[in-house]
């Protein structure tokens, strides 16, 4: 339609009237809006994800084309295949040594398939949005796979009484499930959904995300410290940060009154629910060094009591006792002896 201006003539063009004038905002696409519940899903258990996307057509779950490409994963040497890792996966979680060891070599696997379920997802996007929902899907999908692999962590460890395995396991299945079918149907409420638990997680995230990376620590040191002295470090062997925050103490740097390792901690007092730092002990005075930041905080044990130190596969674990939780220490294989720590205990504790 074209205006004239009475009198002159003139024709002028009608005025453009905005998408969202009628108080609707544009649709987006579903590929986009699927890609953070799917990859944070594909984080938590990457198998089922891809399994439930392939076979959803198959059994009826879905009945137009998959967003993207992701109706490549429908082929059924592809599912077996995913059945089987799946299977796979949820045997190893049954042991705490397999589990670790399985988490661990998926930190390099979860974000590289966040990535390539983004490729799929996106298939027929402009480049820009793909790259960048790649990037994202990389993202999210390890973010996801270090809290929850975190949480298992610390689950095995804590001594408070927790769900068994197998039906954290379950429930973890049913959880993934329902974000998969939610998004397949309500794409929009699986991201808001989704976001919501990012949201109520965030204060643990950290924590178990820490727990995670020293998990991690831990299973590479294990494999690679066969044949290593297990002893303390003097400062010499210390991270530069550490010695120097006791370089007050004498006033001048520590010397060889000072020896440490690095370890994690949990439930330590004045400390995150999880850190990781070095115990270090000065003139027979246990301390807790971890830095945060820029900056370097130190935290008194003295008022801990030791209770014994437990010789794992891939740690030694040193109990104490009188905070508001019970607390432990971790040691990898590189640090001291069980010998050498049950030897220290009763001085520790003095």
């Amino acid at each position: 339609m074209i205006l004239t201006t009475p009198g002159d003539g003139v024709k002028v063009p009608p005025p453009v009237e905005p998408a969202c004038y009628n108080g609707s905002m544009p649709e987006l696409p579903i590929e986009i809006l699927a890609l953070t519940p799917l990859a944070l899903a594909a984080g938590v258990d990457l198998y089922l994800t891809l399994l439930l996307l392939g076979a959803a057509p198959t059994l009826g779950l879905w009945d137009t084309p998959l967003p993207g490409a992701l109706g490549d994963l429908d082929p059924p040497a592809v599912l077996i295949m995913l059945g089987a890792f799946y299977v796979l996966e949820f045997a190893a979680e049954r042991f705490a040594p397999t589990a670790l060891a399985w988490n661990a070599f998926h930190a390099v696997i979860r974000p590289v398939s966040g990535a390539l379920l983004a490729l799929l997802l996106l298939e027929g996007q402009p480049v820009l949005t793909i790259v960048a929902g790649c990037a994202l899907g990389g993202v999210l999908a390890s973010a996801s796979h270090a809290v929850r692999s975190g949480a298992t962590v610390l689950r095995w460890l804590d001594d408070d009484e927790a769900p068994s395995v197998l039906l954290t396991s379950l429930a973890e299945d049913v959880a993934v499930a329902g974000i998969v079918s939610l998004t397949l149907d309500l794409p929009l409420a699986a991201t808001v959904v989704t976001v919501l638990v990012m949201v109520v997680l965030s204060p643990f995230a950290p924590s178990y995300g820490r727990a995670f990376r020293y998990a991690i620590v831990l299973t590479v040191r294990r494999v690679f410290v066969v044949f290593g002295l297990r002893r303390w470090r003097g400062p010499d062997e210390m991270p530069a940060w550490v010695a120097e925050s006791f370089a007050d103490e004498s006033g001048h740097p520590t010397g060889a009154a000072l020896r440490g390792s690095a370890v994690g901690a949990r439930h330590l007092p004045g400390a995150p629910r999880f850190a990781v730092g070095w115990l270090v002990i000065l003139h027979e005075r246990p301390f807790f060094v971890v830095r945060r930041g820029g900056s370097v905080r130190r935290i008194g044990l003295g008022e801990l009591r030791p209770t014994g130190v437990r010789d794992a596969e891939f740690f030694r674990r040193v109990d104490l006792r009188g905070g508001e939780k019970p607390a432990f220490l971790l040691f990898d294989r590189g640090g001291p002896s069980a010998e050498v720590l049950r030897a220290e205990f009763p001085t520790m504790a003095e």
